[in-house]
């Protein structure tokens, strides 16, 4: 599959480049190739993670491109006086609204037949905000640990676009009141991009979402291109002077004999750590880092260097500009447009992650749809003729999308497909804690009064927080103190890295308090131990004399279960502890999944079908920890028999009400109408 390069006054409009620096050509074939390697790495990420687990890294690389063309074109306008902000965002315009408008277009197309009420809401609001660029600020509110898991937003991949077009919003004005005060360029960018820097190393741990999405936490990474431009276009002579030197000595180094020092030992050098840099960063680096944080440094200098070595390096020709690549990385902009929406509505039709092939086909398509879009629409309207008019028809036709997507989202995204189904859009966002407790200092409690009562542990112990409220107000329970976050393990030293799941280590500095304030009687803990004690999640913790060690490690297994077993056995001494069982878990249970066939393929267009064919659990790890506890003197509660009696599960009451908001989460009207085993242990007449 080939594709013809456009003409060179097409390109020179695609890669602006300085004619006074080393490297002549307008067009820079190994910055495409170099596209070609980062939206491959980020597509290959998403469709197969465990393969390229650093393959998001991609991201990080389109931003030091995107700084380096577009604030050197930029520099030469303002250079020769013929910056116009109307000239720069109408080439913004063309370059990205075609290609966006059509992917959003068809994302809510597909959507109105396949997506659940809730769903079709959350999409509409993600279309809406992708036209104004402000995806990143709402995601990040939605970053909490029950949100809707991040496979199942089509939307999501546009955090990047809207950074990037946040920037040139601002950075153009910046640079324009510079000039315009004399002041040094080079000096104002390198001190925006320290602050920015700075922020995200500062918040990467206290404030991970914000980090990661905010544009002042990535700014450095696009004003990294951007300080580049101003070296190569304003200091290129003295930076090839200093390259010829800096080649006499790396020539001596390298060859047995007398070689003509021309500057290219530096640049293959200099290629050469790019490469590696970024092929380092997407083997080593994984969601369980803190990112972007200093491993954003490999990505970005990587790119860096790839870019300032120039053309003639054999890998950047061998690798970068080979017509493949190059072919890539024309289409790399319709291919992170497209590669996301196309994988998101396969894991919602599947309603897990979808099998191997099925991927492989999702990302071909992807290709396709890419290369489509690049060849009949993305060039036509961006290098057609009468270009003022055009990019006011794109303003115009992004706009109505966004007011389309707002009178969906005013809509409850309500569909003549999913209006039968809003019971079980209501089921998805099913969640009632904490209201009815009343707040108090590093707590919740069912009341301003001392508890004797203390519930610790994770979204699994909160479930029970409506039966609570509704027991208490009957005036059955004694004082009820809720000590709780989210995903976090009642097992003390134990940490998550995930960005949703933050600061595990202060659940237990408020357990503690509540125990010195409050005449605590008994203590009920509660969580989804197979998670923590039986899974393979890479981002749990247990620290062990300094040192972290995963959990799912066997080591790391071993020290978590005598941790955990030390911690009752500590409590048991001076409280009345119960252990409370994991909650039944199964994809079965999550109501996304009672959709369609039996084996939970969501059906196209959405049908009224419902699958509520019974399943059996596995309760082998429920046995094994029963057996921890058994030396101990605390009771062990099994929610097992309350939910799936004899073993035997259906994700619907009798009546045909999901019992879960989701795979593992009971929903409050059936914790308080059919979960009672934990009564006994609060009740006032105890």
């Amino acid at each position: 599959m080939t594709e013809k390069i456009p003409s060179s006054a097409d390109l020179k409009d695609r890669n602006q480049e300085n004619r006074t620096s080393s490297h002549k050509s307008a067009y820079r074939y190994e910055i495409d190739g170099l596209r070609a390697f980062s939206v491959l790495s980020v597509v290959a990420f998403h469709a197969f993670p465990s393969w390229l687990t650093g393959g998001f890294i991609g991201v990080d690389v389109f931003f030091v491109i995107s700084g380096f063309l577009i604030t050197t074109h930029i520099f030469q306008n303002l250079d020769k006086g013929l910056f116009s902000f109307a000239d720069f965002f109408s080439r913004r315009i063309r370059r990205i609204f075609p290609a966006l408008i059509l992917v959003m277009a068809c994302s809510l197309g597909f959507g109105w037949f396949v997506l659940l009420a809730d769903e079709y809401e959350q999409l509409s609001k993600h279309v809406a905000s992708g036209a104004t660029f402000i995806t990143n600020f709402i995601l990040v509110n939605e970053s909490g640990y029950f949100d809707n898991a991040a496979e199942t937003k089509p939307m999501l991949h546009l955090w990047s676009l809207a950074v990037e077009e946040q920037f040139y919003i601002v950075w153009p004005l910046v640079l324009w009141l510079a000039w315009k005060k004399q002041l040094n360029l080079l000096t104002v960018t390198i001190g925006v991009a320290a602050l920015s820097f700075y922020l995200n190393v500062r918040f990467i741990t206290t404030h991970p979402s914000e980090t990661f999405f905010y544009p002042i936490g990535r700014f450095w990474e696009i004003l990294s291109g951007s300080i580049l431009a101003w070296l190569l276009l304003y200091k290129g002579e003295e930076l090839g002077k200093f390259k010829l030197w800096l080649d006499k000595y790396l020539v001596r180094i390298v060859h047995t004999k007398d070689v003509v020092s021309d500057g290219s030992t530096v640049s293959n050098l200099m290629s050469f750590s790019g490469l590696f840099l970024l092929v380092y960063g997407v083997i080593r680096i994984d969601e369980n880092l803190a990112f972007p944080s200093e491993w954003a440094l490999i990505p970005v200098l990587g790119a860096i260097f790839i870019i300032a070595s120039g053309p003639k390096p054999w890998l950047n020709r061998v690798l970068l500009m080979n017509p493949t690549a190059v072919w890539f990385g024309l289409i790399s902009y319709p291919l992170y447009l497209w590669h996301w929406p196309v994988l998101s509505y396969l894991q919602i039709i599947y309603g897990e992650f979808p099998p191997r092939n099925a991927r492989i086909v999702a990302v071909i398509l992807s290709v396709l749809l890419a290369f489509l879009t690049f060849r009949f629409v993305e060039n036509p309207i961006r290098f057609g003729g009468n270009k003022t008019l055009r990019s006011k028809v794109l303003f115009a036709t992004i706009s109505l999308m966004g007011f389309i997507s707002i009178y969906i989202y005013k809509n409850d995204g309500h569909t003549s497909y999913n209006t039968t189904l809003s019971y079980i859009s209501e089921a998805n966002g099913d969640w009632d804690y904490p209201n009815g407790l009343v707040k108090k200092k590093g707590y919740l409690s069912t009341s301003k009064k001392k508890a004797k009562v203390l519930l610790l542990g994770d979204s699994h112990i909160q479930a029970f927080g409506p039966r609570v409220v509704k027991m208490y107000k009957e005036g059955l329970l004694k004082e009820v103190a809720f000590v709780t976050r989210g995903g976090c393990a009642p097992l003390p030293n134990s940490f998550r890295s995930e960005k949703r799941v933050v600061d595990c280590a202060t659940l237990f500095t408020r357990f503690e308090q509540v125990l010195k304030t409050n005449p605590i009687e008994t203590i009920i803990l509660g969580g989804s131990y197979p998670g923590y004690f039986n899974g393979n999640n890479a981002s749990i913790y247990v620290e062990d004399n300094g040192d972290r060690i995963k959990i799912s490690s066997k080591q790391g297994r071993q020290k978590a279960i005598t941790a955990f077993y030390d911690f009752v056995e500590k409590l048991s001494k001076k409280y009345k502890v119960i252990v409370l069982s994991h909650a039944a878990t199964s994809k079965n249970f999550a109501p996304i999944n009672i959709l369609g066939t039996d084996d939970n393929r969501r059906s196209i267009p959405l049908g009224s079908n419902i699958n509520n064919k019974p399943f059996p659990i596995d309760n082998n790890f429920e046995i094994e920890m029963k057996g921890w506890l058994e030396p101990l003197n605390v009771q062990y509660v099994s929610q097992s028999e309350k939910i799936c009696p004899k073993g035997i599960c259906t994700p619907l009451t009798d009546d045909g009400k999901p019992k879960y908001k989701d795979d593992a989460h009971m929903r409050p009207f059936f914790v308080k109408e059919y979960v009672d085993m934990l009564d006994s242990y609060m009740l006032l007449s105890d």
